[in-house]
């Protein structure tokens, strides 16, 4: 019995103390811990920091990008910043603690245990708190509708400084701001920079350089982003165009664009809008907005296109331009203007003579002719640089011919001389097209509008050979300056307001201006009713642009419009198209720009090859679109509403060379998911599209590119493809391919992507797990064309470029951006071809562990072009440049000289010790034995 008693009591007894034991014993480990492990502790830390710094990020963008757009924004999303940033601040005081504390005692001989201990320990409790906030990430916020998804890396076009890339004016500048014109562009600056001026003019007439004046100011402001007293800069700069004939709603989709609105798209009703932009630039008291409006004819009804005025435009301020004083201050009511005259007699000189060149510097008598021409060009830098540009490399008797057709200063003779000049009746007729359109013109319209009128020859050329023939002869009127870009390279350009008066003037009235007079209708709110009643048999175009009623188009009849060639809809609302569009058997080109319904009925339009949707709101692409046979070029870019394309809308258009679908449809479905009752489309339908040369499109799902067979695409001459839905890194121009590749990377292998990888410009890859160790290796037969590289979170690349034998990698390359690349070791493994990495200009390099320097100094010093150098928590980082393994480290020869470099940005990079330091000799660079 006191056998069986202690036994219980003893079991008893284990029963209390090992769980305290246990637990004693879990403490103790724990509190050792701190001590042991404290390095790795607070490594840990320093991770977790990163990522919650990169959340919080993400999450303040959606903030900001509610507020732009003036949604609710919880109270939930922005505590959680508040105490993201707290909670930021106490780790980083905790790694600050890490690198100044001595952890070490006796002379470094021992740990310090107490210092350690607190390290390790504040540094658990810190990783603890932050992964309990992660616990609420930015998905589980925008479930909760505490914020919304954005496009993280675009910020809104008009904030000051928030572009990647500004079209510099630099070269203009010093040709624009002469003597004479200095003082008026300082006294601009400074009207800006008074607080009581809110509303600041400039006038001169048509051709004075009106226009150029308010981008000089727009890159300055841009460029020092500080103006006033207080050296708070212009928070955001937008501008518009407003013309002889205000287009209210453009106006206000302009402004929207550069604030960032992108809400007001959704907003029918003209005075819908006007409250939403009146709302957003009042939003913020102390954000300060510059308006810039261009080419005012008359008073502009501010208040109906929603800019704020007097007491409520808050931080706003108006910059204008028109060509009547009177406008401006009796209208407009501007507390300051300035008055751009033409040029003086020597800076009009100066202009023409350095658009000629060289050839007036040693003739004498050419020089004399020069300064006859000037006099007749009434110093107007747009004549001055039409004339001039003409006469470059035109003989004597060209000259002579100007003196004489010019016998006083006259816009309209001016222009119909240059006009004459051209040769190419297309060209003319072009140039004419152009006039009549007016403002900034999109080069697809001028396409469409082109092939309407037989401008590009017979259509047995294909849409390449059409665009070329289309940019020769932009090119030519470039060449006289008779037109301008439009600001994002080939994709607009633009036409002087002068130019227009005069192609409508009486100066040419000739056969071929009337041709396009009597074929161009361009009806605006009012005439469509007057339209109707009237009948055009002969009309080969027809634009309809702004609303009638709200735009109904069924109301319109094409019944006497048989010989339409191009027609064009714009800022319409359709329920259904017309049904005498049926009618228009000849129509050979055709955009609806509008809010649009049913277009079942285009099947019936069979003489079709140019159908553009773009930025409509069409939401279902009918199956009878496959009638088309005929189609050779599809536009559905940025057709954000649509959602069903039918089954068999596109697999009959087998003469399409072109299919633009970028910012559109992209749940493209497989095989798996093709049933008989399927409402979707398949991508294998794309397969009969053998003729396709131009090919914008985004497929969500790679996987299903594994599915089929090799898609027919190795003929792509334009391109801009996104496998994966990567988003960000908005390369705009063709040649374009994003890859996001997890768990596909089978698809670098097909035979389409790699003719393409070797035709691309701008490349995006993405999660490569199991590829090449290099990248330069992802296309077999090298990178010929390739200008930026964005390699990120790819786990398989070792090295960027290792061409021992081959092709030489990169040639062209001029922009390298590398992220987490966590087994990246080089940017260059092995020796390396004559000219790799020749043209680079700006790297980027971050969060690549294994990385300790950029180039070896033999690879650097070919680096001649480069001008920036950005280097952000690479922590093995020693150096940006090391010397190669064996040479001479104080050699004169082996100085790197960068001498373009303007920007070296290193960032959260702890072991990066020198610019420059010696390689180690390791196992490889050790010379064999003889």
């Amino acid at each position: 019995m006191e056998d069986s008693a202690l036994c219980r009591a003893s079991k008893a007894v284990k029963c209390v103390v090992a769980p305290a034991v246990k637990c004693l014993v879990a403490r103790v480990r724990r509190h050792c811990g701190y001590v042991i492990f404290s390095d790795r502790r607070v490594c840990k830390l320093n991770v977790e920091v990163k990522k919650l710094g990169h959340k919080k990020d993400e999450v303040q963008r959606s903030i900001d990008d509610a507020r732009n757009n003036m949604k609710p924004i919880k109270a939930t999303g922005e505590t959680w910043v508040e105490e993201v940033e707290t909670v930021a601040n106490k780790a980083r005081n905790v790694l600050d603690y890490d690198g100044r504390a001595q952890k070490t005692c006796f002379y470094g001989w021992l740990p310090n245990p107490k210092v350690r201990y607190l390290l390790g320990k504040k540094a658990s409790k810190m990783v603890q708190n932050i992964q309990k906030l992660m616990v609420q990430n930015i998905q589980e916020l925008i479930a909760q509708g505490q914020v919304e998804e954005v496009d993280s890396e675009n910020p809104p076009p008009g904030l000051v400084g928030g572009a990647l890339y500004v079209n510099s004016l630099a070269g203009d500048e010093g040709d624009f701001i002469t003597d004479s014109r200095a003082s008026i562009f300082q006294g601009i600056m400074k009207a800006l920079n008074d607080e009581k001026v809110k509303v600041v003019g400039v006038y001169g007439p048509g051709g004075v350089g009106k226009t150029t004046l308010l981008k000089i100011v727009e890159e300055k402001l841009n460029k020092e982003g500080k103006l006033n007293k207080e050296g708070t800069p212009f928070h955001m700069i937008v501008k518009s165009k407003v013309s002889q004939t205000p287009d209210l709603t453009k106006i206000q989709f302009d402004i929207a664009y550069a604030l960032g609105l992108k809400d007001l798209k959704d907003e029918p009703s003209e005075e819908g809008r006007r409250d939403l932009l009146f709302k957003r630039l009042q939003m913020d008291p102390s954000e300060k907005v510059l308006i810039i409006l261009d080419d005012l004819w008359a008073e502009l009804d501010l208040k109906a296109i929603g800019i704020p005025l007097g007491n409520e435009s808050m931080k706003c301020k108006l910059l204008l331009a028109s060509r009547d004083k009177r406008v401006l201050e009796q209208r407009m009511h501007a507390d300051q203007t300035f008055r751009l005259k033409s040029l003086e007699e020597d800076e009009a000189f100066k202009l023409f003579e350095k658009i000629v060149g060289d050839r007036l510097r040693d003739d004498e008598e050419l020089k004399e002719k020069a300064a006859q021409v000037v006099t007749k060009l009434a110093g107007l830098p747009l004549l001055i640089n039409s004339v001039a540009s003409t006469l470059k490399y035109s003989d004597v008797s060209t000259w002579e011919d100007m003196l004489i057709k010019i016998e006083d200063p006259h816009n309209e003779r001016i222009v119909k001389w240059s006009y004459d000049h051209l040769e190419s009746e297309e060209a003319k007729c072009l140039f004419l097209l152009c006039g009549l359109i007016g403002g900034t013109i999109e080069v697809e319209l001028l396409l469409g509008l082109g092939m309407g009128l037989g401008l590009f020859g017979k259509f047995d050329n294909n849409m390449q050979s059409l665009r070329n023939i289309l940019n020769t002869m932009l090119n030519r009127l470039h060449s006289f300056c008779l037109l301008h870009d439009g600001g994002d390279g080939k994709e607009n350009v633009t036409i002087h307001d002068l130019y227009s008066e005069v192609v409508v003037s009486d100066v040419f009235s000739g056969r071929n201006s009337l041709m396009i007079n009597n074929n161009y209708v361009n009806v605006g709110s009012g005439r469509l009713a007057e339209l109707i009643l009237r009948r055009f048999p002969h009309v080969k175009i027809l634009m309809l642009s702004e609303q009638y009623d709200r735009g109904d188009c069924s109301k319109m009849d094409f019944t006497y419009m048989e010989e339409l060639r191009a027609l064009y809809l714009c800022s319409m609302r359709i329920t259904s198209l017309p049904s005498s569009m049926e009618i228009l058997r000849n129509l050979q080109s055709l955009s609806i720009n509008c809010y649009v319904e049913d277009v079942a009925n285009l099947g019936k339009l069979k003489a079709l090859q140019i159908l553009s949707f773009a930025k409509s709101r069409i939401s279902r692409l009918p199956k009878e679109i496959g009638e088309l046979t005929n189609l050779r070029s599809l536009n559905l870019n940025h057709c954000y509403s649509l959602k069903i394309i039918e089954p068999g809308a596109l697999k009959a258009l087998i003469n399409l060379e072109e299919l633009h679908m970028r910012g559109s449809f992209d749940r493209w479905m497989g095989k798996h998911e093709m049933t008989s009752k399927s409402c979707g489309v398949g991508l294998a339908e794309l397969k009969s599209l053998t003729k396709l040369a131009s090919l914008e499109i985004s497929i969500r799902q790679p996987i299903i590119l594994l599915e089929d067979d090799d898609l027919p695409f190795e003929n792509l001459v334009r391109f801009w493809i996104n496998i994966g839905n990567l988003e960000g890194w908005g390369y705009e121009r063709l040649a374009v391919m994003k890859l996001n590749l997890e768990g596909c990377n089978n698809i670098l292998s097909r035979n389409w992507v790699q003719k393409s990888l070797q035709k691309t410009q701008y490349l995006y890859l993405c999660e490569l797990s199991e590829s090449k160790e290099s990248a330069h290796k992802l296309c077999t037969e090298g990178f010929q064309d390739l200008k930026a590289l964005n390699v990120k979170d790819s786990c398989s690349i070792n090295y960027i470029a290792n061409s021992p034998y081959g092709l030489p990698p990169f040639l062209n390359l001029e922009s390298l951006f590398l992220e987490n690349l966590i087994n990246l070791e080089k940017i260059c493994h092995g020796p390396i071809a004559l000219g790799c990495f020749g043209n680079l200009k700006t790297m980027s390099i971050g969060q690549c562990h294994q990385l300790k320097y950029l180039r070896c100094i033999s690879d650097m010093q070919r680096l001649v072009k480069l001008e920036e150098i950005k280097v952000w928590e690479c922590y093995s980082m020693q150096s940006i440049v090391t010397h190669d393994a064996g040479e001479d480290i104080v050699s004169a020869d082996n100085r790197v000289e960068l001498p373009n470099v303007c920007r070296l940005a290193l960032c959260e990079s702890p072991n990066m010790t020198s610019f420059c330091i010696r390689a180690e000799i390791t196992s490889e660079d050790t010379p064999a034995p003889i």
